[in-house]
């Protein structure tokens, strides 16, 4: 079982706001291998790219999405195209298929969620890769969502999709459906983070917990907190020291190896943020995150 410790939490290092610009929101963010991080979003009512801060020239269209395998091959995802960078120019090509809600790039693969399903690039072509579930999130080789109303993880074996055994949630309600919304992996450990949530009718209202799942393959636990409740859209990172970081508005649930540590984006007096991507930089630990607070974009990381 997962326990909170207030100690383990004043320890670590503090998450930090790096940039703090009027004008500007951000959506998506990427860091390369060689440390260059890439911020995508708007300045006004312009499509806006950031390389490590400066302004460079973007795609041509508003990017929402970010993935990156090197610092030669960073990808760029609108609503109607999507772009290349080789390190000197952006190669865009028409997306013709449906809306994409998350891009990753991970190992030999570069894969989109795209309504709920899963696309791979191979070669030149997109082709649509068939999963036992419904897709909210990747990580590694693991995929988190749900199948049939209820929380579901499935494991790429280099050829397909299969679904992998998961524990009864602990508590159960009538009506209950359940989703995993997305998942982090250790890539030193193998160790599985993934969060989710679990809704229930209440009367004439909707009740629901949080749901955080952690183990092994061959063996995984479910922990059921109250708060912060039914976070849709919540997401999970590595934190690159055996656990994950899982964001949901402008606060977060730090898995360590032994506890579960609630806290919250910095952010200036007097105002609220929205905090909308996370990205670990490649073996370091250090990872970054976007949003928005009011008119700002706010860009924070947490340096190992």
């Amino acid at each position: 079982m997962l326990i909170t410790s207030a100690v383990a939490l004043l320890l670590a290092p503090p998450w930090s706001v790096v940039q703090d610009a009027r004008h500007d929101s951000y959506d998506a963010v990427t860091v390369t291998p060689g440390g260059a991080v890439w911020v995508a979003g708007t300045r006004g009512h312009e499509p806006l790219l950031l390389k490590s801060f400066k302004r460079v020239t973007g795609p041509g269209f508003r990017v929402k999405h970010l993935a990156s395998a090197s610092d030669t091959r960073v990808w760029a995802f609108g609503t109607s195209r999507y772009a290349r960078w080789d390190g000197k120019r952006w190669q865009v090509k028409r997306w013709p298929y449906g809306r994409v809600d998350r891009a990753y790039s991970i190992g030999k693969n570069l894969w989109v969620i795209e309504n709920s399903r899963l696309r791979r690039l191979d070669g030149s072509v997109w082709r649509k890769v068939p999963t036992p579930i419904t897709v909210k999130g990747l990580d590694g080789k693991w995929a988190a969502g749900s199948l049939r109303g209820t929380a579901a993880l499935a494991r790429w074996n280099g050829k397909a999709w299969r679904t992998v055994p998961l524990p009864a949630i602990p508590s159960t309600h009538p009506g209950q459906t359940s989703e995993l919304t997305d998942v982090a992996m250790d890539g030193e450990t193998a160790r599985v983070m993934a969060v989710g949530w679990a809704s229930w009718p209440c009367g004439t209202a909707t009740c629901g917990e949080t749901l955080l799942l952690t183990g092994y393959l061959g063996g995984f636990t479910f922990e059921v907190r109250s708060e912060p409740g039914i976070q849709r859209h919540a997401q999970a990172e590595p934190d690159g020291r055996g656990g994950a970081w899982i964001v949901y508005g402008s606060a977060f649930l730090h898995i360590t190896p032994d506890t579960v540590e609630p806290g919250t984006f910095p952010v200036p007096l007097n105002r609220s943020a929205t905090v909308r991507d996370l990205a670990l930089q490649p073996e370091t630990g250090s990872v970054w995150a976007v949003g928005a607070s009011g008119g700002n974009g706010l860009i924070w990381t947490h340096r190992r």
